[in-house]
């Protein structure tokens, strides 16, 4: 009885190692202080300079069914006693149909902090597609 337990579990052990599972692809967003090409796409950082353009590139492996997304970016505050984020930037900018799983451009920030750069479907404003962090100094 002890050699068919011993049996499932190794056979139970190699299904779940051998079997072709991988994790979902998620939507991202990378910050540069180049525009980005594909041959500097894995130069990304989150450290900026007050004043410096920072580039972004928002991707999904999903198509993005909507017209429009919404692009937000809001300041992190350490001198308030809750929550202390306020919005400094937000746009809404139409997905072509030749660029339906990539948006990229640029901004520029005059003010030193942490910051969260948050992308919305405008069809459902409640759940970001996708949000990153970064620094201005």
């Amino acid at each position: 009885m002890i050699k068919y337990i011993k049996l499932l579990v190794l056979f139970l052990l190699l299904l779940v190692c051998t079997s072709g599972c991988k994790d979902k692809e998620k939507p991202g967003i990378l910050f540069s202080k180049e525009p980005i090409t594909i041959h500097n796409v894995m130069n990304a950082s989150r450290n900026f300079e007050v004043g410096q353009k920072i580039y972004y590139l928002f991707y999904t492996p999903d198509k993005i069914k909507s017209e429009f997304i919404r692009v937000q970016v809001f300041k992190a505050g350490d001198n308030v006693p809750r929550g202390g984020y306020s919005i400094v930037w937000t746009g809404d900018y139409r997905i072509m149909k030749q660029n339906m799983y990539y948006y990229y451009n640029n901004f520029v920030l005059h003010s030193a902090g942490r910051y969260v750069m948050q992308v919305f479907d405008v069809d459902n404003l409640g759940q970001p597609l996708a949000w990153n962090f970064f620094y201005v100094k």
